[in-house]
Parts: C-alpha cells; sequence; structure tokens
C-alpha cells in the first residue's frame, strides 16, 4: 500500500469512527457513555497518526512540487489544519471521559456536532482538492 493509500484508508477509518460516535450518541448519549468517551479517544489517536502522515510523507512531496499551484495548495491545507488541530485537541481534552461529557450533555453535541462536520468537510476536500494533486 502506498503512502496515499494509507492517507486515503485512514480518511475511511475517521468516518468510520464519527459515524459510530454519532449513533451511540442518537441511541442514548447517558446509556453509552464509556463507548462515546473510548470512541472520542480512539478518533483522537487516529487522527494524530494521519496528521503524522501527512506531515510525514503528503506535504513534503507536495510542497517539493515543481508546479507553483501545487505548492501553494499544499500550504493552504498545511496552514488550515493546523487550526482545525487545534480545535479538536481542546474538544478532545473537553471531552475525552465519561464524566466531562456527562457534566456539559448539552455543549458536548453542539460541539461534537460542530466538531465534527469541521473534520468531514477537511476530509472531503482532501480527497477532492488535495490528494488528486498527489496522484499527479
Amino acid at each position: 500500500m502506498n503512502n496515499l493509500e494509507m492517507l486515503k484508508k485512514q480518511h475511511g477509518e475517521i468516518y468510520e469512527l464519527i459515524k459510530n460516535i454519532n449513533a451511540l450518541v442518537s441511541a442514548n448519549l447517558e446509556s453509552n457513555i464509556n463507548d462515546i468517551a473510548f470512541q472520542i479517544n480512539a478518533l483522537s489517536g487516529k487522527l494524530k497518526m494521519h496528521l503524522m502522515s501527512e506531515d510525514k510523507f503528503l506535504y513534503p512531496s507536495l510542497m517539493h512540487s515543481n508546479r507553483q499551484e501545487v505548492k501553494d495548495k499544499a500550504k493552504e491545507f498545511n496552514h488550515e489544519m493546523g487550526s482545525l488541530a487545534e480545535q479538536f485537541g481542546a474538544f478532545v481534552q473537553q471531552y475525552n471521559t465519561p464524566f466531562k461529557i456527562l457534566q456539559s450533555k448539552d455543549p458536548f453535541l453542539t460541539d461534537s456536532k460542530k466538531m465534527f462536520s469541521l473534520i468531514e468537510e477537511r476530509i472531503r476536500r482532501e480527497d477532492g482538492i488535495l490528494y488528486p494533486l498527489a496522484e499527479d
């Protein structure tokens, strides 16, 4: 499996974790709280690995491209990712245990919907814009 295939596979795994968390929340937040916290921590680990992989393989390759448009797009995505990574880190710190989630159920519901939407949008943009540049 090449690096780009690995990154795409990780996207699928991230989508699956988000889907699992949303399903557990929808079914019954309180009774699924341990699984929800576990899945949030699993998502955190998966995203960290994914970002490290992009930093190690994808961005260096794109930033050494002979095409300026590819370099520019890679820099743009890399810069944007820093902000999203920080936001997600704060989200995880706020909701990484059952107790923390239960103490702030309503904010958790709002924040998780927003955070997961941002992550999914980022993945769609990477799949549709950034990764095709790496395939050229």
